[in-house]
């Protein structure tokens, strides 16, 4: 083989197996919950992209007025979605905190969209899931059936 060849192959070879951060990527495995809208899978960090949840430590206000905990809720939620399931994440990037942004699934279901059917996230910084918050607030379903600040407002004032 004439070296031109060797070197267009190796280039070509390097293009489709490119390892930079804009790449698609999917982490499959099992999970580890870190609150309502973060995992972890074979120590990568995954943010779950298109949501928030709320904080673990944040609190809200059933129809009575009495506080609960719905950022443990938020974590139950999706503890309940998961069920202990291998679950594939998508991925193209990584957020300043390191984090891979991506969308998860169990098969078919989409994590994200489900968080949100839920009442226990937001659609956030898109319209992906608007839909899902929508139904979810005309059900009040989790925090729709009371009061709460969103995740985004509590953070400003706590932290």
């Amino acid at each position: 083989m004439n070296k031109s060849f060797l070197f267009i192959f190796f280039f070509l070879y390097l293009c489709s197996h490119s390892v930079y951060e804009n790449d698609v990527q999917e982490i499959f495995g099992k999970v580890r919950i870190i609150d309502g809208d973060s995992i972890e899978i074979n120590n990568n960090k995954i943010r779950l992209l298109g949501i928030d949840a709320f904080e673990k430590k944040q609190e809200c206000f059933r129809k009575n007025g009495n506080n609960y905990k719905c950022g443990k809720d938020s974590i139950s939620a999706l503890s309940k979605i998961i069920s202990e399931q291998p679950v594939r994440c998508i991925t193209k990037k990584k957020d300043r905190y390191k984090r891979w942004l991506a969308t998860c699934y169990i098969g078919e279901l989409d994590i994200n969209e489900n968080m949100v059917l839920y009442g226990y996230a937001f659609s956030y910084m898109s319209k992906k899931y608007k839909d899902a918050e929508n139904e979810a607030k005309k059900v009040k379903a989790g925090a729709w059936s009371g009061k709460f600040n969103y995740p985004w407002e509590w953070r400003k004032s706590n932290r």
